[in-house]
C-alpha cells in the first residue's frame, strides 16, 4: 500500500479533482438534502448556519436562497474562489472563506453546522478532536450538528469487498478510475483515483479515517453535542449495519 500524507487534503482539491466533485452530484440530490436539513435543523429566515468543509458551495448556495445566512469553510482555493463569484453574480448572502478549519478561528455564533459530502474523517482522531471541538464552540445553545458520510466502519466492513473492487465512473468528459485499501493498522482507506480527460491522464491518491457510530457518537459527546438521531438517507429511515450512508443529527448541549 502506497503511503499517504496527513496533510493530503492541503492540494487535492484542485484541477480534474475540483471538476468531477463539483459534477458528480445531481442537482436534484442537492435540492433534496436541502430540503431534509431545513426541516431537520428546525430554520428559520435570518438563522446563521456554519457548512464546512463547503466545497463549492452546493448547499451554502441553495441555503442562502431560501433566506439563510451562510459561513462556508473550505481548504481549497479553486472552490472558494469559484464559489465567491456565484456570491457577487448571483448576490448571495454566504461569507466564503479559504482556510485550514484546524487553525482558523471561527469569529461568530451559529443556529446550526453541516458536514456534508462526505467529508467528516479527512483528519485523525487528534485532528478530529480539534475540528469537532471548533464546530462545537460556534454553535449557540440548542444548535444542531449534521453530519453525512459514507465512511463509518458500520458501513465500509460489511461492504470491504465492494469497496476494494475496480471501479470506474464517467462524468461529462472525465473518466475516473478507483480502487480503494483498508490499512487496518491506522484504522484508514487509501483511495486511488486515476483521471482521463480528452487524452491526458492524473493520478491522486487521498485517505479517509474510519469511526466507528460510537466512537463518533463519544467524540461529539466529548465536546458537548449528543447524538439525537441517526438516519440511512434523507427519507429518515434508521441507521443499520450494512447501509452505504449515515445522516447524524447532534445537538448542542
Amino acid at each position: 500500500m502506497q503511503q499517504v500524507r496527513d496533510n493530503w487534503y492541503e492540494d487535492f482539491f484542485r484541477g480534474i479533482n475540483c471538476e468531477i466533485w463539483e459534477n458528480a452530484i445531481p442537482e436534484e440530490m442537492t435540492q433534496t438534502e436541502v430540503d431534509f436539513l431545513v426541516s431537520e435543523l428546525n430554520l428559520q429566515e435570518g438563522h446563521r448556519i456554519l457548512d464546512v468543509p463547503c466545497g463549492a458551495g452546493r448547499h451554502a448556495i441553495l441555503l442562502a436562497k431560501r433566506g439563510f445566512s451562510v459561513t462556508g469553510i473550505d481548504i481549497s482555493k479553486t472552490f472558494i474562489d469559484g464559489l465567491k463569484a456565484r456570491i457577487h453574480a448571483e448576490d448571495l448572502q454566504i461569507r466564503a472563506i479559504e482556510a485550514n478549519i484546524l487553525v482558523t478561528e471561527i469569529d461568530q455564533k451559529f443556529n446550526a453546522a453541516i458536514c456534508l459530502g462526505n467529508s467528516f474523517g479527512y483528519f485523525d482522531f487528534q485532528g478530529m478532536k480539534v475540528f469537532v471541538q471548533k464546530v462545537s464552540n460556534s454553535l449557540e445553545p440548542g444548535a444542531k450538528f449534521i453530519i453525512n458520510s459514507g465512511m463509518l466502519a458500520e458501513s465500509i466492513f460489511p461492504n470491504l469487498a465492494r469497496y476494494a473492487e475496480h471501479k470506474t465512473y464517467t462524468v461529462g468528459n472525465i473518466t475516473m478510475e478507483i480502487d480503494n485499501q483498508y490499512n487496518a493498522d491506522e484504522g484508514y482507506l487509501v483511495s486511488n483515483l486515476n483521471y482521463t480527460k480528452e487524452g491526458s491522464t492524473e493520478e491522486h491518491r487521498f485517505k479517509h479515517y474510519v469511526f466507528t457510530l460510537s466512537e463518533v457518537k463519544r467524540l461529539l459527546k466529548m465536546y458537548g453535542m449528543t447524538v439525537i438521531a441517526a438516519y440511512n438517507s434523507v427519507s429518515k429511515e434508521s441507521y443499520k449495519l450494512g447501509d452505504q450512508q449515515v445522516y447524524l443529527v447532534a445537538q448542542k448541549d
